[in-house]
């Protein structure tokens, strides 16, 4: 359940604010994307994009690595990666995503929560918050239980995400544990380019598990919100990205690994 005087934070967080003077705004508060998730989902399994490149771009988000090699989590500057096995990994700037999205976080607004499930506290955040607009969202807390995932990587040639994720997906069911979830909120005429709705992942305090976020139950939790002004997308530079059709319509597909 949410705290008393959370809608009134969560409202705050919704309304537009007027534009200051050219003077004195800030620096733009976007969000940067390399690839796009339907190019992920045909089969583009490789970018360019090194990690030290990515992190000049945010220091928050959510992604995957070359080859889908586990999964990819940006908090605080810092890149890890969650690999099938479930260790965690602090990834070197050298290293490369076929996918990934991330922004400078800067929460507009902070609430408490106590004793909520991922799936209820999904439908009071679109209940508070209007639909068309897009939110990197930052929680931290105590777990009872969370499922995650990470996939294994990859072999050339490569199938399509939902037929490997078949054959390569692995779960965890943690229990008691502590941690950060990263992720976003967006509407859902980003559908083909993004991932619509909520997508989060998961790092352990103590880096030893974490993965895509499937479910969870919280006993406490400290949610922040960084309200998010647009975004800007970099294609997939590798030579796969001009070899897909991208005309095909994926989000059922999407639907059934999300």
């Amino acid at each position: 359940m949410l705290l008393a005087g959370s809608f009134l934070f969560l409202q705050a967080c919704s309304q537009k604010q007027p534009a200051e003077a050219a003077s004195t705004a800030p620096a733009p508060d976007f969000m940067y994307q390399y690839s796009i998730i339907d190019a992920l989902l045909a089969g583009v399994f490789d970018g360019n994009l090194t990690l030290g490149e990515l992190k000049t771009k945010g220091d928050f988000g959510i992604g995957t690595f070359n080859r889908v090699d586990g999964e990819l989590i940006v908090d605080q500057g810092k890149v890890y990666q969650i690999s099938h096995d479930g260790s965690i990994h602090e990834m070197a700037d050298q290293d490369s995503t076929s996918i990934a999205f991330v922004k400078f976080f800067k929460a507009d607004t902070s609430f408490m929560v106590k004793n909520t499930e991922l799936g209820q506290l999904e439908k009071d955040l679109m209940a508070a918050l209007p639909a068309n607009e897009m939110y990197a969202i930052r929680m931290k807390g105590h777990f009872s239980k969370l499922t995650s995932r990470a996939p294994g990587p990859a072999k050339k040639p490569y199938p399509t995400l939902k037929d490997h994720l078949a054959k390569a997906q692995y779960l965890f069911n943690l229990t008691n544990t502590r941690g950060v979830v990263v992720g976003f909120l967006l509407p859902g005429y980003l559908a083909k380019v993004n991932v619509p709705g909520f997508h989060f992942h998961y790092l352990a305090d103590d880096h030893k598990s974490g993965g895509h976020i499937f479910d969870f139950t919280a006993t406490e939790l400290t949610v922040e919100i960084d309200k998010i002004k647009g975004y800007s997308v970099e294609l997939n530079t590798n030579a796969d990205f001009d070899k897909i059709s991208l005309d095909k319509d994926r989000q059922e597909e999407l639907k059934k690994i999300e």
